[in-house]
């Protein structure tokens, strides 16, 4: 009889003790739940982002570029033209399957 009041008190603590480990579960997924926002609004704020950039409703004023800068890219512009536009680039994957450099080095010749 005395073993019997044992195995019940044991059962009884067990009980409490999964009771407690699954309301604090519950607790903390209702709370992970209320921080994360969702994708609606992710994607409400992404557009509207994107279309205040594109319609450059928030641009600073054009700042104009003075001196040896504006000569310089000027004609950095107009050295553009001298070169033919390549059909396309090279392939970012080197033969070695190592990733290419993505710079002059991966465009083809024409």
């Amino acid at each position: 009889m005395t073993n019997n009041k044992g195995l019940i008190r044991r059962l009884a603590g067990l009980h409490r003790v999964i009771t407690l480990v699954a309301l604090m579960g519950a607790a903390t997924a209702a709370h992970c739940e209320e921080s994360m926002p969702s994708a609606s609004e992710v994607g409400h704020s992404t557009n509207a982002l994107l279309a205040l950039q594109r319609d450059s409703r928030a641009a600073g004023p054009g700042l104009p570029m003075l001196g040896d800068t504006a000569s310089l890219s000027y004609q950095r512009y107009l050295d553009s033209f001298k070169h033919k536009i390549p059909e396309s680039m090279g392939s970012p994957v080197n033969s070695n399957g190592n990733g290419g450099s993505g710079g002059q080095q991966s465009m083809k010749s024409y």
